[in-house]
Formats: structure tokens, C-alpha cells, sequence
């Protein structure tokens, strides 16, 4: 019996050191290139995506050219197809093992080959291939659909944003969004893409080739639809760039009103001035702000859409401190000749971004935040939050932009405290097509009631051009920035002949010159000149 118990417990520990080594995978460098097809012929911006698979660290991933390097991938995209196919790759749900990058070059046969590197110092060769290209074949727009994603039928409601990217050698003319085959609307192009910008270095425009629609789902029937999302370059040329299905489910409970904090911006310091004054706990009388203290603009807007006809209106906003109401759109009024806590301001910028909606023309709040008058009242400097709760017509509210509200640091100042300018090149916008004589404009101003701008420098690829002329009416920046003196004379022009200029990419950089000598960069963006000189 001993004997019998012996052996079967010494058969038993062989057999579970035996297992292991009989069942063991051994890991190794693996990876394959999908784009581009060497059989087929290629133009324009020349995609290159795969993936990699290393038991250990992969440091980076190197594009070479006719056996030149070229530049460095974009790394750490998920791939559900590799992780599909290497299911007991140890930590493949985590390792994000796609790879993409893409250039331009010259007619004929170029060799391309990726090189991966790892943290052991490996090398390993992917993808070698032979490839032939000729530019003179349009290339159909490409890019993009971020949201919704690809990962099964996406829930929504209300509105909802649908965004991603867009480019062409040729220029974007347009990006349309979709709804089974028919267009629902169009997208606003131009927004800022960094992560685009390197991925395709090559190609300068990348950098502003983002785009966002805004679907109002009410105006669609619930239920599951197909959304495609179409893009046409400037020589008429249509491509599809994203397929995604949603279903679409609308009632009151999921309609909520929703928007933006414009400014302050988060972790911002709020500044209050005449902190001394009146008793500590006391009330702050009528009017809401103290003429002479430095105030603080709560702006941004909010909109809310019901599911049934002149319903879900935005009735109320509320802005509130760690959570406690302080100031109301309920008590709307003028001070000094201007709206405050007030909603239903003009936002046309709004209105372009969500074109269906009625009520976004005039979907901007602001109010009036004197954070003296907080210190005051005993309100401690230091860290606190700030959310605006708006309310609809139909009882339902919601925080902006969310209930955990954005994070502010309330301090003290002189009442000389000197803030820098701020503004805005309107044009020319991102990659805009110019030619001839233009004139380049935008907005100014300084918030200090000391400071005051004197002029507006204009530079274009670094090389001083001129000033341009300051002091024209802008009523809209005046209806954004009411409490901040000068805001209505705050416009600039500059007329400039781009005949001088090569036809290329060019930045105009913009920069505010105060009473006080400080020179503010206020604005810079990318525009083309096409002239016939």
C-alpha cells in the first residue's frame, strides 16, 4: 500500500512537471504589412498600415524609402483582427499592435520596407515590397470615422456629434453625413488633427483636416439606420470614408438639455479685486457687479431639443459654486448698458456646428462673476469647481459640463492686476485658398480696464508684413466680452497683395501690442495663395 501510494504520488508530480513543458508556446517577433497593395498602381498620399508582435517592448517603427529612412510611424493602434487571430498572445487585448503612416513621392518604382525596433535592441525587417506610382491619377479623398466607432450598432439620441477626418491632395470641398443613402446634413471642416498631422507629415493640410456634424436623431425615426459619411474633394470627386450602423432611441427621459463652458477654462486662476470690502458674511447688494471690480465671464451656451413640436426649449441656466447656486439666468438684466446673467445671447458659431437646431442662433449665456464679492461673503481663495445647470421647459435639467463641474482657484488681486490680450484671426481660416489683394482680419482687446490695445502686428512666415488698422465696430465681440471696456472697437484689418508671396502654404500670425508694451500672440493659421503672376 505505501508503495503503490509512493508511486502514485511521484507519477502525479512528474506528470504535472511534464505538462508545462509539454504544452508550452514559444512567443517571437511576428507582424505583416497590409498597405499599400504592390499589385496595384498608387497616387497621391501613400497609405503604409500593419502591425507587430513582440514578446518584447516594441520602441518604434521606422518608414524607409529606396532603402532611405523616411519617418517614424504612428504606433499603439488597436487591431480586433490580430488580437481575433492571436487570441493567446500574452496580454494581446492590451498591446495595441497596429502600426500607420503614410507619404508622397515621385512617379515610378520606389521599394518601401518598415523597420521595427525593439527594447533589446533587435531590428526586424517587415514587409519589403516594390511598389509603382503615378501621380497623375486623381486620388479619391480618405480619412476617417472616429465616432461613432466600428464596434457593432452604436445607441443614440437627442443630438449626437459624428466626427473624424478628411483629406485630399486637391483640397476638401465638402463633408456630408448620411442617413440610409440620403443626406442629412453637412460637416463643418477644418478643425485641428494633430495625431492626423503625424501620421502623414507629408502632407501639411492633415494638421486641420478634422470635421464634426451634429445629428439632431429627432428628425430621424427610431429604430437602427445606416450612416455613411461622404466626402468630395475640389475637383468634384466623391468618396465614402465610414459605414456605421445606430440605432436611434428617442423619448423625454433621454433628451436632456446639454452645451459647453467656454471660459473660464479649467484649472484657470479667477481673479477678485476690492476683497476687502463690506462685512464678511454680509450680502452683496444690488446691482450684481461692483463697477469697479474686476469681473469674470461665465460664458458658453446650452441647447435642449424635446420630441415633439415648441417642447424641451432651454428655460433656465444657473451657475453654481461647489455646487451652489449663485448667480441665474431667472435674474436676467442690463448693468452699465449690458446683458448679464443672461441666456439666449447670440452664438452664430454655435449655430454653425448645429444647423437644425432653431434655438442655436441664440443659444449663449453669460454671467458676471465677481469673485471679490465671493471673498467677501467668507468664500475661501484656493481650489473650487464651477458647473452651469440648465433646465428645459419640460422639467428636466443637467450640469455643464458635467456634475463633477470643471476646477477653478479663486485668489485675490489689486485691482491694477494686468491681464494680457486675447483675440482671433477670422481670415484667413485654416487652409484657406487666397489670391490677389485680401484683407486679413479679426478681433483685439484687453480685459484690465488700465489696458488698452494700441495695435495689431501681422507676420507671415515669421516675416514682419505690417500693422494692420484697429478700432473698427464689432457688436458680436462686444455681445461675448460686454463687461470688458473696448470690446466694441476691438476689430483689426490688413490689406495685403499675396501676388508677393510664392503659391504655397503660409502661416499669418497675429500679435496684440497693449499700452503697456506687452506683446501677445493672439491667432496664427495656414492659408495657400494661388496667383497667376
Amino acid at each position: 500500500m505505501w508503495r503503490w501510494v509512493t508511486r502514485g504520488l511521484v507519477l502525479t508530480f512528474v506528470a504535472a512537471l511534464s505538462a508545462p513543458a509539454l504544452f508550452a508556446q514559444t512567443f517571437t517577433f511576428t507582424g505583416d504589412v497590409d498597405r499599400p497593395d504592390p499589385a496595384k498602381t498608387q497616387s497621391g498620399i501613400i497609405e503604409v498600415r500593419g502591425w507587430a508582435l513582440d514578446p518584447g517592448q516594441i520602441s518604434r517603427i521606422e518608414l524607409w524609402v529606396d532603402d532611405q529612412f523616411k519617418q517614424n510611424a504612428v504606433m499603439f493602434l488597436p487591431r480586433i483582427d490580430v488580437e481575433q487571430a492571436f487570441p493567446d498572445w500574452p496580454g494581446i487585448h492590451t498591446a495595441r499592435p497596429g502600426f500607420i503612416t503614410g507619404f508622397h513621392t515621385t512617379d515610378g518604382p520606389h521599394t518601401i520596407e518598415m523597420r521595427i525596433y525593439t527594447q533589446d535592441g533587435q531590428v526586424h525587417f517587415l514587409g519589403r515590397r516594390v511598389i509603382n506610382v503615378n501621380n497623375s491619377i486623381n486620388q479619391p479623398p480618405f480619412g476617417f470615422v472616429d465616432i461613432p466607432d466600428g464596434n457593432g450598432v452604436y445607441n443614440v439620441s437627442g443630438a449626437f456629434p459624428v466626427n473624424g477626418w478628411a483629406a485630399d491632395l486637391d483640397g476638401v470641398q465638402k463633408v456630408e453625413v448620411l442617413m440610409d443613402d440620403g443626406v442629412l446634413q453637412g460637416a463643418v471642416y477644418g478643425d485641428a488633427r494633430p495625431d492626423v498631422a503625424a501620421t502623414y507629415p507629408d502632407f501639411p493640410a492633415a494638421a486641420f483636416s478634422g470635421w464634426v456634424a451634429n445629428v439632431d436623431t429627432t428628425r430621424i425615426e427610431n429604430g437602427p439606420h445606416t450612416l455613411t459619411v461622404r466626402v468630395t474633394d475640389r475637383n468634384g470627386v466623391p468618396a465614402l470614408i465610414g459605414r456605421r450602423t445606430v440605432q436611434v432611441i428617442n423619448n423625454d427621459n433621454f433628451l436632456k438639455p446639454f452645451g459647453f463652458i467656454d471660459e473660464p477654462q479649467r484649472d484657470a486662476v479667477l481673479y477678485g479685486t476690492l476683497c476687502g470690502e463690506g462685512d464678511q458674511g454680509g450680502p452683496i447688494v444690488s446691482p450684481p457687479i461692483r463697477p469697479t471690480a474686476h469681473i469674470t465671464p461665465v460664458r458658453g451656451w446650452a441647447l435642449d431639443l424635446g420630441t415633439r413640436e415648441n417642447t424641451g426649449r432651454v428655460a433656465y441656466a444657473e451657475l453654481l459654486v461647489d455646487g451652489v447656486r449663485w448667480l441665474s439666468t431667472n435674474n436676467c438684466g442690463v448693468v452699465e448698458g449690458e446683458f448679464a446673467n443672461c441666456y439666449g445671447l447670440p452664438r452664430f458659431d454655435v449655430a454653425k456646428y448645429y444647423p437644425s437646431f432653431p434655438d442655436a442662433p441664440r443659444s449663449g449665456y453669460l454671467f458676471t462673476l465677481d469673485v471679490g464679492a465671493l471673498l467677501n461673503l467668507g468664500v475661501r481663495p484656493g481650489n473650487h469647481t464651477l458647473s452651469v445647470r440648465v433646465g428645459d421647459r419640460e422639467g428636466t435639467f443637467s450640469e455643464i459640463p458635467n456634475a463633477d463641474g470643471i476646477p477653478v482657484f479663486f485668489q485675490c488681486a489689486e485691482s491694477t492686476l494686468h491681464f494680457p490680450a486675447q483675440g482671433f484671426i477670422e481670415f484667413p481660416a485654416n487652409f484657406d485658398y487666397v489670391g490677389g489683394t485680401v484683407v486679413f482680419r479679426g478681433w483685439a482687446l484687453t480685459e484690465g480696464p488700465a489696458d488698452v490695445v494700441i495695435g495689431v502686428e501681422l507676420f507671415v512666415d515669421g516675416t514682419f508684413v505690417g500693422t494692420a488698422q484697429y478700432g473698427f465696430p464689432r457688436t458680436d465681440v462686444e455681445d461675448q466680452f460686454p463687461f470688458i471696456t473696448g470690446s466694441l472697437n476691438s476689430g483689426w484689418m490688413f490689406q495685403m497683395d499675396t501676388r508677393i508671396l510664392p503659391n504655397s502654404r503660409h502661416q499669418l500670425t497675429a500679435v496684440a501690442v497693449d499700452n503697456r508694451g506687452t506683446r501677445t500672440i493672439i491667432g496664427s493659421s495656414y492659408f495657400y495663395t494661388e496667383n497667376n503672376n
